[in-house]
């Protein structure tokens, strides 16, 4: 009798480890996944707190009624020096002209603030609160 595996356990083995490598994988990159949109959530929500700083500044900026609104971009921010330059994932610069947060007066003293994030071929939208 020979001490050797048989080809159906090999076959078996072979299988089981492509179905638990494949379920690995899967994990992964769902993990890269989340973890870079949260990347980019909080880098917008930087940008959120940035444009309140500029327009606290710069009050006569913002609406004067309600359902105005007004943008400021990140180009501004970051030359103002309001924010340092948000970088992608990959270290890459985001695109400045592109990003942007747009200012909404809701109420007579309530204003809605919206982060438009463009980088590495993406765009990102987060409001505040959110």
């Amino acid at each position: 009798m020979s001490k050797g595996f048989t080809l159906i356990e090999l076959l078996a083995t072979i299988i089981i480890l492509g179905v638990l490598v494949t379920i690995v994988l899967f994990s992964a990159n769902k993990l890269i996944k989340t973890s870079n949109l949260e990347y980019y959530n909080t880098s917008e929500k930087m940008m959120i707190l940035a444009s309140k700083d500029y327009f606290a500044d710069y009050r006569s900026y913002l609406p004067k009624e309600v359902g105005e609104n007004t943008r400021v971009l990140l180009s501004a921010l970051v030359l103002e020096e309001y924010i340092d330059m948000i970088k992608d994932v990959n270290e890459n610069d985001c695109d400045t002209t592109k990003s942007y947060v747009e200012v909404e007066k809701t109420s007579d003293k309530d204003f809605l603030y919206k982060a438009h994030l463009v980088c590495d071929k993406a765009n990102y939208e987060t409001k505040d609160g959110e």
